[in-house]
């Protein structure tokens, strides 16, 4: 069955010196995670072996979630204020966050904000890229927070 995305949740600490996580799901319009892992070759000799086969096998994982941004004042003081941080926690609902929906939590490293950007066509827009460091998933309990699967 398919969802519609506009109930989608996403907090994340505002970076300042006693973590406040904000609720920053009306900025945007857009959150595309990604995973990369490096493939490492593992290969060893095959002596007397008539097709050799090559062994690769996974290596560093990184994980990161490009935010698109519906650019405002409050967005461009939330963004530039946690460019260049780490170590920030974010919770990630991509049905929303009531109770027993799936929730995708963690620590994230805030890589880039690019805003405002502009066309003469088009609304102002801004990106955050982000990088988790980890990576939990689990539900939405009744407060708020996200319980792992077993």
């Amino acid at each position: 069955m398919s969802h519609p995305g506009i109930r989608t949740f996403f907090e994340l600490d505002s970076g300042a010196a006693t973590p406040v996580k904000t609720d920053i799901s009306n900025f945007l319009d857009g959150v595309t995670p990604s995973s990369d892992t490096d493939e490492l070759d593992g290969t060893t000799f095959q002596p007397g072996v008539a097709q050799p086969i090559k062994e690769i096998i996974a290596g560093f994982s990184t994980r990161g979630m490009s935010l698109s941004v519906k650019w405002t004042p409050a967005a461009e003081a939330f963004f530039s204020g946690i460019e260049g941080k780490t170590g920030l926690n974010y919770s990630y609902g991509p049905l929303g966050n009531e109770t027993g929906m799936t929730g995708i939590t963690g620590l994230c490293n805030c890589l880039s904000w690019t805003g405002p950007i502009t066309t003469v066509d088009g609304v102002v827009t801004g990106t955050a890229e982000l990088r988790a460091s980890s990576r939990i998933v689990g539900t939405y309990d009744a407060t708020g927070a996200v319980t792992p699967l077993p």
